[in-house]
């Protein structure tokens, strides 16, 4: 147990965070870690998993050391090693999947964020306490608004306190709420759905949603018909158009 266990199972890449004893706490060298992991997949990754070892969490963020042991200039380096992390995993070109299995907080808040999708159980906690430690909550925690609407990421963010999953699973933050032991057939079965198109798509349609997030309209949608023009000579497309021809239900 330490640094997060990186294995790779039928074409799923799984980052188990696995410091169960301090509830998966993460230290600098365990970003640097899971960037590597989250960036240096071959051609046969098809998918991310993050997950927690243990029942009791999926990770309570940065060890408090981390900030405590920290001189006063050390700041930017401790938020850029989260910024590199969280943002490689919201550009992997795979689906990338948080299996939440118990409290996630602070910076692993922010990597479940930053995933496509998310599945958890119904006693997981969720929270953003930075500001209890007189740091603000940044880098991924700007997706939050985009889930649960500015107010409520407000009260989230400027309280610091622990919701529960019923708070997010409305606001679609959840995609599956599952009992714990199903935790890893609904991720497994989440996967099957959207890793059974190319790989040249599901990069491209990623990067595209990266595009909507961060540019305007009008870009946004003249940058789509590049990526589909691109993407459509692909002869990977050709054999999925053929594919879904044979196979997608008759009237």
């Amino acid at each position: 147990m330490g640094q997060p266990r990186i294995t790779d199972e039928d074409g799923i890449r799984w980052i188990t965070l696995d410091r169960p004893e301090v509830r998966n706490a993460l230290y600098a060298e365990d970003l640097t870690r899971i960037t590597e992991a989250v960036t240096g997949i071959g051609d046969s990754v098809q998918a991310i998993v993050l997950t927690g070892s243990g029942e009791r969490a999926f990770s309570a963020g940065m060890h408090i050391s981390t900030f405590a042991a920290a001189a006063p200039e050390d700041g930017r380096a401790i938020i850029s090693g989260v910024r590199d992390c969280t943002g490689a995993i919201r550009r992997a070109p795979v689906p990338t999947v948080a299996m939440i299995n118990g409290y996630c907080i602070g910076a692993a808040f922010e990597m479940a964020l930053a995933c496509d999708l998310r599945v958890a159980h119904p006693d997981v906690r969720f929270g953003l306490p930075e500001v209890k430690l007189g740091i603000p909550s940044v880098v991924e925690a700007a997706l939050l608004q985009h889930y649960v609407g500015l107010s409520k990421a407000k009260e989230i963010i400027l309280t610091g306190d622990l919701y529960p999953v019923s708070e997010f699973a409305a606001h679609g933050l959840i995609n599956r709420t599952v009992e714990p032991a199903q935790l890893r057939a609904a991720t497994l079965e989440l996967l099957g759905s959207v890793t059974a198109s190319t790989r040249d798509v599901i990069a491209a349609q990623k990067a595209l949603f990266e595009t909507w997030l961060n540019h305007g309209l009008q870009h946004s949608i003249d940058t789509t018909v590049d990526v589909f023009a691109d993407i459509f000579r692909a002869p990977a497309t050709s054999a999925a158009v053929a594919h879904y021809q044979q196979t997608r239900p008759r009237a």
